[in-house]
């Protein structure tokens, strides 16, 4: 017999965050830390959105690091991913793995 297990990640803190550009920026300015706000804000929706979807699903979610770890036993990972395109979300907001585990170890 063999599981599969479907782990979805979804990072809290997006790569187009503008913290660099805020780090670097000379002087510093409130609108600057504003403009990281908004975008953070819109992440975590975003991740918050996806988070409700899959649980309503039957997936498990989780904090770990700075990423929210979905999972599931029972939902494949193209079921998954055609889940999230068709709600709208692009490719690059989560990542998907799926591992197989037999009954007895990994497979």
């Amino acid at each position: 017999m063999v599981n599969h297990l479907t782990r979805v990640s979804l990072q809290l803190l997006d790569a187009a965050a503008p913290l660099a550009e805020l780090a670097t920026a000379d002087p510093l300015s409130a609108e600057g830390v504003l403009v990281l706000g908004d975008r953070l804000r819109e992440r975590t929706i975003r991740v918050a959105t996806m988070m409700r979807e899959l649980a309503a699903r039957g997936f498990v979610c989780r904090l770990e690091r700075q990423c929210v770890i979905a999972e599931s036993t029972s939902v494949g990972a193209r079921e998954a991913k055609d889940l999230l395109v068709a709600l709208g979300f692009r490719g690059s907001e989560f990542e998907i793995h799926l591992s197989y585990e037999r009954q007895w170890g990994m497979l």
